[in-house]
């Protein structure tokens, strides 16, 4: 019998193995330097001129106090100053699709993109935004041959895994850190929003890297580089991948499915 039970468990772990390798076609484990040079160009810089108010002493000093914050804070109602705000974004979709966190583009005038190795700022459309789960999908006409990344699952990522970040740190676009996800499951409530689900991490994440991929080691996103911990190093937060595609059924659903042309990709 406890043969028997053995064999069972056997048998499920290479069931979900290979349904994983079904889902996910020829991405077995790379290196980190593999990683950022298929993924790089997916990843774009994001700037926004915005309207905001004054940010008040009293939110200065709990940003003091190391209460970790996303980019955008919760402020006190004052008069508005034009402002420009610097985040990440990058392809999911090849029609011209971007994922970002909401908190990059909240109160946005005008958001422009810039892809990798271009020094053009492009105009992006904010397709939809959902405030409470701090995702956003923005629009753009794509580039030639538009890399998108992958999003993997959540669910089967464990503490101690390896992970990439892509983004643009204090508008150094692409820059690349490295580390491991240092936790599940983490609940933090930020200003009025709730985070039931962040991975946390130790890789380096800073002000312009909110809306970044966090990647793991198959070129899959796990998660989606959100906040950071301001009295403490390596400790920031990613938005379970799980949770952004929930959410991103919703932010897409008035655009048509993308349709795959029939023999796509065969030789002729």
């Amino acid at each position: 019998m406890k043969k028997a039970n053995q064999n069972l468990r056997v048998t499920k772990k290479t069931r979900k193995k290979a349904a994983e390798r079904r889902l996910f076609p020829g991405l077995a484990a790379m290196s980190v330097a593999d990683v950022v040079d298929r993924y790089k160009q997916a990843v774009v810089n994001i700037e926004v001129s915005k309207r905001e108010p004054e940010k008040s002493s009293e939110s200065s000093s709990r940003r003091r106090r190391g209460h970790p914050l996303p980019i955008a804070d919760s402020f006190d109602e004052k008069p508005k100053r034009n402002t420009t705000n610097i985040g990440t974004g990058f392809f999911f979709d090849p029609r011209g699709y971007i994922l970002t966190n909401e908190h990059v583009i909240h109160n946005a005038e005008e958001v422009f993109v810039r892809f990798y190795n271009q020094d053009r700022l492009m105009r992006a459309e904010v397709v939809k935004t959902s405030y409470k789960d701090d995702l956003a999908v923005l629009k753009v006409h794509p580039p030639k041959n538009c890399r998108t990344i992958p999003l993997g699952r959540s669910d089967s990522v464990r503490a101690g895994e390896w992970v990439v970040a892509i983004g643009c740190p204090l508008g150094l676009d692409h820059s690349v850190t490295v580390g491991i996800v240092s936790a599940l499951e983490r609940p933090i409530q930020i200003g009025d929003r709730h985070y039931p689900h962040l991975l946390q991490t130790d890789a380096a994440i800073n002000r312009g890297n909110s809306g970044g991929p966090l990647i793991n080691l198959r070129g899959q996103v796990i998660g989606m580089n959100t906040a950071v911990s301001a009295s403490s190093q390596g400790i920031g937060f990613a938005i379970a991948v799980d949770q952004v595609k929930h959410v991103v059924r919703d932010l897409m659903s008035g655009v048509p499915k993308l349709r795959r042309r029939a023999g796509k990709g065969r030789k002729r």
